[in-house]
């Protein structure tokens, strides 16, 4: 028996979903599923199917396929946009202690960090 690489990928972004919508102690793989079959526009049905079939289906259903990718593609975008945000906040940061560090008689560092404090405040 092969597996088909289309199913393989299929069950792989169902898996990255399920990961996203647990929540911890209590929960259940099957209830995680669920939600992220549901968050994708799959029915539970269809990503039972595909959860307990994988290995060794000829092909998924297109559509699930294609809405189980697109779903993975905004999950994988939220989650760069999320490390970029943190890498911005790193760099002020970084920023900030270097001017901190810095010995300046007429105050400078310390305006800077009141306007960075300001700006992250209007940017929430």
């Amino acid at each position: 028996m092969s597996t088909s690489i289309a199913a393989k990928e299929a069950f792989e972004f169902l898996n990255a979903g399920m990961k996203q919508h647990f929540r911890g102690y209590g929960d259940t793989t099957t209830a995680a599923r669920d939600r992220a079959a549901k968050d994708a526009g799959v029915t539970p049905a269809q990503a039972e199917r595909l959860w307990k079939n994988w290995k060794t289906m000829k092909h998924p259903n297109g559509d699930v396929y294609r809405q189980l990718r697109n779903r993975y593609g905004h999950l994988c975008s939220w989650i760069e946009n999320v490390a970029d945000r943190i890498e911005r906040q790193r760099q002020e940061i970084e920023e900030t202690d270097a001017i901190d560090q810095s010995h300046s008689p007429s105050g400078e560092g310390v305006v800077r960090v009141a306007q960075g404090a300001a700006e992250r405040e209007t940017m929430k």
